[in-house]
């Protein structure tokens, strides 16, 4: 693990909750014990080798007995924490170590006490939103996947400043975030996550897991706008669209100035290839004055952009192909994220020539 050189150098001491990832911890940890100064692994009840590999390591380990909340666990971990920085990462998941030094960096120079890295899911589906090829300098970590989609998140953060973990599954830190008013940076720097390598049956067991802690979150918190958007996207993606229009709705009913639930209705209608109600609520979303968005980590601007990408889609698909072909154009000037998904249906459009702005 990284020695403090000097008085002026932070540390990042690395937290983590696992059970039974024998398979995978000692890959996690290898990728990250030279960037951190403390290893703070915390155990809600492995049956396997789990807790040997981390103390192999040099890894602080602490058992915490499972009350079915993640938030709770999180914690607990990062209570154990004494470094100046935390960083929070899972079992599945490694930091390349080419981008220690950018971090160690981004700590030193930090302006503000959350950075924000780039989550990349793993995956041989092409045909996912946000899908991107694999870059040359991580073709290693890509570990022969076709691309992977990226999700952004909150992942390293000062210590001792009051942050804590709320939500009984996806945890995440931006309504504490919120409540003290911190900014963040957000950057580019991935973290690679291989959930996707994981066998069906145990992908399966812990989705079913997910689904249940949310549903007794709201039983308990009935107006929890993120629970109920979670539960939202869950039920999208198990294509249960009656079940997620509902959710959406309520969000929209607690919080009719929020931009998510307008955006998730209409996805919804165009899932059901009803493009013209989908396209009134994207058009909707966009007359909105609103500054808020539900994750403080993905900023207003980023939902608004998958909104006009999906309205884009929906022109499209009723043959407005002037709208959307601007939509599209517009979209690769100004860097968009879904540039690769744009220049894309470009090509199939038969249109070629834009190109980002440099």
């Amino acid at each position: 693990m990284q020695q403090r050189l000097t008085d002026l150098q932070p540390t990042i001491s690395l937290c983590m909750i696992v059970k039974n990832e024998e398979n995978w911890l000692q890959q996690c940890l290898d990728s990250i014990k030279e960037l951190v100064s403390e290893m703070i692994i915390v155990d809600t009840g492995s049956t396997d080798k789990t807790k040997e590999i981390a103390k192999k390591n040099g890894a602080k380990v602490f058992d915490f007995t499972w009350n079915d909340d993640f938030a709770a666990a999180r914690n607990f971990s990062i209570s154990r924490a004494t470094c100046d920085w935390i960083l929070w990462i899972d079992a599945d998941e490694t930091i390349s170590k080419k981008d220690h030094d950018i971090i160690k960096k981004l700590v030193e120079e930090a302006q503000f006490p959350l950075i924000v890295l780039e989550q990349r899911h793993y995956t041989n589906d092409t045909k996912k939103a946000l899908f991107r090829k694999i870059d040359e300098r991580y073709e290693q970590e890509g570990k022969g996947f076709a691309g992977y989609t990226p999700t952004l998140m909150t992942r390293l953060f000062k210590n001792k400043i009051g942050l804590q973990f709320e939500g009984v599954v996806h945890e995440s830190l931006d309504t504490s975030m919120q409540k003290l008013g911190l900014k963040f940076v957000r950057t580019d720097i991935p973290i690679h996550h291989y959930q996707n390598m994981k066998e069906g049956a145990q992908m399966k067991i812990k989705n079913e897991k997910y689904d249940k802690l949310l549903e007794e979150k709201e039983k308990q918190e009935p107006k929890n706008i993120k629970n109920l958007h979670d539960l939202a996207i869950t039920n999208l993606q198990k294509e249960d669209f009656k079940t997620a229009f509902s959710y959406f709705k309520k969000v929209y009913d607690l919080d009719a100035d929020l931009l998510e639930p307008y955006l998730g209705m209409g996805l919804v209608w165009a899932k059901r290839r009803d493009y013209q109600r989908a396209i009134k609520f994207f058009l909707t979303a966009l007359n909105k004055k609103t500054s808020r968005s539900i994750e403080l980590s993905i900023p207003i601007a980023v939902v608004r952009e998958t909104i006009v990408y999906n309205l884009a889609l929906c022109y499209l698909k009723i043959g407005k192909r002037s709208q959307a072909l601007q939509i599209f154009k517009d979209m690769v000037r100004l860097n968009s994220r879904f540039t690769p998904e744009i220049q894309k249906k470009m090509q199939q459009m038969g249109v070629s020539g834009t190109k980002p702005a440099s």
